[in-house]
């Protein structure tokens, strides 16, 4: 496990000292005002994007109530995914995910350990999907850049499957039997495929806001090309280690749209804007559940302790 940690902090420092190194070259505030005003003047863009980041996340808490046997609302699954990209935009490490169990665990029908559960299969599956379209994307778009990342996005897969594999193993047969049947029962029949459906779906509507970005500002990229822009990025955000993944965040997208053809500087505009924009959806829909279905900070706390001494 240590080895496991000093790779993930080697990837995590990469990422952030390229961050910089793109800050210190191409940062034009100047152009970024530009840019931004362009984009505040596109209302029309402003909107599309925002139905289609607000469609996405009701597509993952129709999956999520999916896969839970539809024991818990709608309304619930999307006030936890909320709590839960809130949380993870304003802290600097992710707990997001720890909050969405608890607060869904706070639901009559659901234990912790059901709540754990889908979280984690839920996020596992996001990641198949966007490693599957980054892949794709590499192959389909011929990049010259795709052998890079195709070896980066091994090493990271192979480094996260084996890190499942080293926690699953320390676990016993009981363990195993309970949660292979959940598993079972939540991806069994229809009911599976639409859970990865629409889990595929969201992806590609989240999308929308990287190509929307760019199409307010003047620039050119396909939506397919936009799609797998964003599924790299979100796929690196698992080395997240700063409120919204800064500086990570706008690494990956900055390389990836490079090597789809777009100017660094122009790239790195995109990636503030963009995420920016995901910014300010989290702070609104933060600021919406606390009012709706507000939570303590002891909640919180509670939760996220309860969460890793679970995976000690």
């Amino acid at each position: 496990m240590q080895i496991k940690l000093i790779g993930i902090w080697v990837v995590r420092a990469l990422l952030l000292g390229a961050f910089l190194a793109l800050t210190l070259y191409v940062f034009d505030w100047l152009l970024i005002r530009r840019q931004s005003a362009t984009l505040l003047a596109r209302p029309g863009w402003l909107i599309w994007m925002t139905a289609m980041y607000i469609s996405a996340f009701a597509l993952r808490a129709w999956a999520w109530r999916t896969y839970l046997q539809r024991r818990v609302s709608f309304a619930d699954c999307m006030h936890g995914l909320f709590y839960s990209l809130f949380l993870n935009h304003i802290l600097p490490i992710k707990v997001g995910d720890a909050v969405r169990i608890g607060y869904i665990a706070t639901r009559q029908a659901i234990t912790w350990d059901e709540a754990a559960h889908s979280v984690v299969v839920l996020r596992l599956l996001d990641m198949l999907v966007l490693g599957a379209i980054a892949a794709t994307g590499m192959l389909a778009l011929g990049l010259a850049l795709s052998t890079a990342f195709f070896w980066f996005f091994l090493a990271a897969s192979v480094a996260g499957c084996g890190a499942v594999y080293m926690w699953l193993r320390t676990k016993p047969y009981a363990f195993w039997e309970k949660h292979l049947r959940l598993l079972q029962s939540g991806l069994a029949g229809s009911g599976g495929i639409l859970v990865i459906g629409t889990t595929f779906v969201s992806w590609l509507l989240e999308a929308w806001v990287v190509v929307g970005v760019i199409r307010a500002i003047n620039l050119e990229l396909s939506f397919v090309q936009g799609v797998w822009a964003n599924s790299m990025t979100i796929a690196g955000q698992v080395f997240h280690f700063t409120p919204g993944g800064v500086g990570t965040y706008e690494s990956v997208m900055s390389f990836t749209l490079a090597a789809l053809g777009i100017r660094f500087q122009d790239a790195y505009i995109v990636a503030l804007l963009s995420h920016g924009f995901k910014f300010a959806f989290s702070y609104v829909v933060g600021a919406y559940v606390l009012l709706r279905v507000p939570i303590s900070f002891h909640q919180i706390c509670d939760w996220i302790g309860k969460k890793k001494n679970r995976n000690e």
